[in-house]
């Protein structure tokens, strides 16, 4: 008897319990439902079906190829709906294995690789459906002859048929899932690496996307292919490799897995193997070198880095209206929502799953988009209902939160590793140097953060920066709770470079402005004082820059916290209020709150704050032309300064008061009493050692001003000694030396002075 398309319906309908009423055309559509669906029909013309049963005609061509290049799993489906009507599944499954055994239209050899796939008895609904998938598969897609007696089969013995359908019939792959979407551009750019490369890994972080990616890419083009295989990574790619056909003969995994890349090697580029989820380096799997150096063309999906290989990073959606389409897929939304959905993706960072998880949580009824969007504003732990969502073939039902930790493995590194992510959290979200953070992380060397990339937690760019993505940064916050006591060596360095103390590090302002701003706005204090003292120093930094659109936030922070029964920390927050308020040009009430803080100052048992807070006094009545005034409270403010000359401690803060007493002895006409104070500083700072720093670069400026508007030419040395350190603190092109240069130019065009004549103050600023 042989495996043809009649013996077998015939086999399946005479093991039909409900066969009186479940008739020959109501097998077939269920049977072949897929390719139906494919063709955009419902069920097969009766008369067809009485014709294919009797062989007066043969099986489709059309059908024969679907099948032919469908996955395995997509007849399995179907002949799944069949099994609950057959009556008696191992008298089933013993007939369709003995038509098989007995066809002898079927090469031995082909016979003999079918059944080692299969079990010679029943075992349950799986050994079934795979049986009748073998009997089903062989009879659409061999060849049939017209006879005078109607169609019959032919000889079914091709051997390179045989390979196509032994290789890889162990495949793990699934249709993209129906609310794929929004990937077009990036399905275009794969299939064009491909053209140009063997192997292509998909990278990017954990949820982006990439599993759906590349069973899209299989569905639309795996047709070019003679072979195709998909399987995930479960720690070997030895154990892939070995059995890319089922139930070999060879029993050493070894030896397996060398015939195995000979073969795949012969079958070159008819070949397209795609593993997914495979986060090994080639360090962490000894076959990975052997994997690059086949013919074939391979898809890799991962989440690591790597280098000096072929990689297709996968990243957010381009376009706000695909990520809108994926919400569509599952949540209704009307167009006075939008506002509200864009809130909630630019909250979960535009992140592919955590936007899918937002929809369903919406589908459910749990929240509607505007509810959803002030509720994430609290943190992903604030949604507490549980719903149930699919991620790589498995449904679980859990909150929210535990859906996305559940891709990251956070609790699994080491120690220092996750005190190190605590502290990236205030990493710029355009990325910033790898050194740079570093040193302000007080780490001696890049290898914790070399090590993040590699696993995908750290981003980098390819000018070498680095920063964590939105759904990154925000589990850190919430995971791992980046707060005061394990973010301490950041704050330290912040603190230091924000009141301009001495720090090994090359300064980028433009950077330090990012970080200072996302630190106090993500790292947690686990006491007032520590927020306040810090919010304050930000402050200052921010003030010294001129920098008003954080200077305000960082003042709101500063109120927030103090309270009036701290004298210490209300004279700080009125001090900066009333720096804020000369930045605004509000002159007289900036006078007003810095006399108030003055009076604070006098509560506090703290001669530096003392000193600091009458000498800006002083500062602001000058700018006042008050300078009788400002020249009484400068002399109080340095009488203050000199108290703490005994202590031992280096105070910037001196320098900077003695520079505006001196600024102010200029404008009096005490030309030489304010050149000597300058020169004095800096004769100080140059005894310490302290030739690089900021402070000693203001000395150098303010005698290179006193000195041009006296026509000395000395000036010209100043004033380069002065650009040159500005310049390799802040660099040529910054805000601070380009209001310095601007603030010289003034006083040449006053003075109608010639200085920038001067040669090496010429080459310094350019032309």
């Amino acid at each position: 008897m042989l495996c043809d398309f009649q013996n077998v319906t015939d086999t399946l309908m005479r093991n039909m319990s409900a066969s009186a009423t479940m008739h020959y055309n109501n097998v077939l559509n269920t049977l072949f439902g897929a390719f139906l669906s494919k063709s955009k029909k419902y069920l097969f013309e009766r008369f067809d079906t009485s014709k294919l049963h009797s062989g007066a005609i043969r099986v489709s061509p059309k059908m024969s190829d679907f099948y032919l290049n469908a996955d395995r799993s997509v007849l399995c489906k179907d002949i799944q709906e069949l099994l609950p009507n057959i009556f008696d599944k191992p008298s089933a499954y013993k007939q369709f294995y003995t038509l098989i055994q007995y066809d002898e239209s079927l090469s031995a050899p082909m016979r003999r690789t079918i059944l080692n796939r299969v079990s010679p008895q029943y075992q349950d609904d799986d050994s079934l459906v795979n049986m009748i998938y073998e009997a089903v598969f062989i009879a659409v897609t061999r060849k049939y002859e017209e006879t005078s007696e109607g169609f019959v089969a032919l000889n079914y013995a091709s051997d390179i048929t045989l390979v196509g359908d032994a290789l890889f019939s162990n495949s793990e792959y699934v249709a993209p899932c129906k609310h794929f979407c929004g990937r077009d551009a990036e399905l275009d750019e794969l299939h064009s690496l491909m053209q140009d490369h063997s192997c292509v890994i998909i990278t990017g972080i954990a949820g982006i996307g990439k599993s759906e990616l590349v069973r899209a890419y299989a569905q639309k083009h795996k047709s070019e292919y003679t072979h195709f295989g998909y399987y995930f990574y479960k720690g070997s790619l030895k154990t892939i490799i070995a059995n890319i056909i089922s139930n070999p003969v060879i029993m050493d995994e070894d030896l397996r897995y060398r015939k195995n890349l000979e073969l795949l090697s012969s079958l070159g580029k008819t070949v397209l193997l795609i593993i997914d989820n495979i986060n090994a380096t080639p360090e962490e799997d000894e076959c990975f070198d052997d994997l690059l150096e086949l013919d074939c063309k391979i898809i890799l999906t991962s989440h690591k880095h790597y280098d000096d290989l072929c990689t297709y990073e996968l990243q957010i959606f381009r376009s706000r209206e695909y990520a809108l389409e994926l919400i569509g897929k599952f949540y209704d939304y009307q167009e006075h929502d939008r506002s509200s959905l864009e809130h909630i993706m630019m909250n979960v960072g535009f992140h592919t799953y955590c936007i899918e998880l937002c929809a369903r949580i919406m589908s459910k009824g749990l929240y509607t988009p505007k509810t959803l969007s002030r509720k994430l504003y609290s943190g992903f732990r604030s949604i507490v209902e549980r719903f149930s969502a699919t991620k790589d073939k498995h449904s679980r039902k859990k909150t929210y939160y535990d859906h996305i930790k559940d891709l990251f493995d956070f609790m699994g590194l080491p120690a220092e590793h996750q005190n190190v992510l605590r502290m990236l959290i205030a990493a710029p979200f355009n990325g910033v140097r790898k050194d740079f953070i570093a040193k302000l992380m007080g780490l001696r060397s890049m290898i914790i953060i070399e090590d993040l990339i590699e696993v995908g937690l750290v981003q980098e760019f390819d000018n070498g920066t680095v920063t964590l993505q939105t759904i990154i940064r925000n589990l850190v916050k919430s995971e791992l709770e980046s707060d005061s006591d394990n973010c301490a060596p950041l704050i330290a360095s912040i603190r230091a470079v924000c009141v301009n103390e001495a720090l090994d590090i090359e300064l980028d302002c433009d950077k330090m402005n990012e970080i200072i701003f996302i630190a106090s706005s993500m790292i947690s204090f686990k006491s007032y004082d520590d927020g306040f003292y810090f919010h304050h120093d930000c402050y200052k930094f921010y003030e010294r820059f001129g920098i008003t659109k954080y200077t305000e936030i960082m003042l709101s922070h500063e109120e927030r916290i103090c309270g009036n029964h701290n004298a210490k920390q209300k004279m700080l927050y009125l001090s900066d209020a009333a720096s804020f308020e000369m930045m605004q040009g509000n002159q007289d009430k900036a006078l007003s709150l810095q006399e108030d803080a003055v009076k604070h100052s006098r509560d506090c048992d703290d001669v530096l704050l003392q000193a600091n807070t009458v000498n800006t006094y002083g500062y602001y009545l000058n700018l006042a032309n008050r300078k009788e005034d400002a020249l009484k409270a400068m002399q109080t403010g340095l009488a203050l300064f000199d108290q703490l000359d005994g202590d031992g401690v280096f105070y910037y803060d001196k320098y900077r008061a003695i520079i505006n007493y001196a600024d102010l002895l200029f404008s009096l006409g005490q030309n030489d009493e304010a050149i000597r104070r300058v020169s004095a500083a800096k004769i100080e700072l140059q005894d310490k050692t302290l030739t690089e720093t900021e402070v000693y670069a203001d000395c150098c400026y303010a005698l290179g001003l006193y000195h041009l508007c006296r026509n000395d030419t000395s000036a010209g040395n100043d004033l380069v000694s002065a650009f040159r350190i500005f310049i390799d603190l802040y660099g040529r092109d910054s805000d601070f030396v380009q209001t310095r240069t601007a603030e010289l130019q003034g006083y040449i065009e006053n003075d109608h002075n010639g200085i920038m004549e001067y040669e090496p103050l010429k080459q310094l600023l350019g032309e």
